[in-house]
């Protein structure tokens, strides 16, 4: 059945503005030319797209089932066309990347910065979000591709994973007033007498011992803490909100290194469960555009440049550092 691209934007004009007037308005064409496409391609299904009633048009389940896959053809044709104006000289397009908080704080804003130095007509989008979040837009083909940690991935058939080269550690947090900043050495069941903020959802891997640790130290406590006492989406509100509280969080040291360098922040320690491994997810089969695909080589240098600093403030900030209060100056 040929279908033209046209025929695909008049369906979701129609879907999106749930009226004959006002979408063929949008489309520049006709109310009565605009019917008769709608017709003409009822036909061909046998079946109505849409219900009509003097209020305006609701899509039918056919109709929505149709209007899915037409936003993904149409999606499929604009990337087409973009990577044919754009091959050899990448002077125009654009790239949609997503990344948890740590990453896209860490080594995706900085890659999209130097990016769009270097391409400056190629647009970025940079979405920050839980992994299942980012692995539905990766599936509606709204995501070139993502930065994850893979162990909540494995299982995912559809999903093209290439490991990153580094693993990150996660160290506990807190402001340089806290109590447990005074003490020589801190064990992971006193990080959770006080409460916890995560800037997402943690993965399984690092939550299952971090419960295990929760509950091993609540049982010498008469209120034990939830875990966590505060979710947040995205770094910013945590950091405000260890900076005024006792509250304690874990982060890569690469998100931080500000806070670490003006004495603002001290770890706390670490442990051997305690890190990331990220991985760049795509879907199989899904051709890369010239856009991705230099994205991708600016992300890779970003978080290997991000792996080399967290090394540098671990040695200066580790606890028992002769230096990791010591404000930078």
């Amino acid at each position: 059945m040929a279908l033209e691209l046209q025929q695909l934007r008049q369906v979701i004009a129609l879907a999106e503005h749930g009226s004959f007037v006002r979408a063929a308005a949008v489309l520049h064409i006709s109310q009565p030319a605009l019917s008769r496409s709608i017709q003409n391609l009822e036909r061909r299904f046998g079946s109505e797209l849409f219900l009509r009633s003097s209020s305006g048009v609701l899509p039918t389940d056919l109709g929505r089932l149709y209007i899915e896959r037409a936003r993904d053809v149409l999606r499929l044709a604009d990337e087409l066309d973009r990577e044919a104006v754009g091959r050899g000289t990448l002077g125009a397009g654009r790239v949609a990347v997503g990344g948890g908080p740590f990453p896209a704080d860490s080594f995706l804003g900085p890659a999209a910065a130097r990016f769009v130095e270097k391409f400056p007509r190629v647009s970025v989008q940079l979405h920050a979000r839980s992994w299942d979040e980012l692995l539905r837009e990766l599936r509606s083909r709204e995501l070139d591709f993502f930065v994850a940690e893979t162990s909540t991935l494995q299982r995912e058939p559809e999903l093209d994973i290439v490991p990153m080269p580094s693993a990150h550690a996660l160290h506990f947090v807190a402001r340089a007033g806290h109590p447990l900043a005074r003490r020589g050495s801190v064990k992971v069941e006193d990080i959770f007498a006080y409460p916890f903020v995560t800037p997402s959802r943690i993965p399984p891997r690092v939550l299952d011992p971090m419960l295990a640790a929760h509950r091993a130290g609540a049982q010498g406590r008469r209120n034990a803490l939830p875990f966590p006492s505060i979710q947040c989406n995205g770094l910013a509100p945590v950091k405000r909100i260890l900076a005024s509280s006792d509250a304690i969080s874990s982060s890569i040291l690469s998100c931080m290194a500000t806070e670490l360098q003006t004495g603002q922040f001290v770890l706390l320690g670490t442990e051997t469960w305690l890190h990331m491994h990220y991985g760049i997810v795509s879907l199989k089969g899904r051709p890369w555009t010239q856009a991705a695909e230099r994205f991708r080589e600016f992300v890779l240098q970003a978080e290997r440049e991000a792996a080399a600093e967290e090394a540098l403030l671990l040695e200066r900030f580790a606890p028992g550092a002769g230096t990791r209060r010591t404000p930078a100056g």
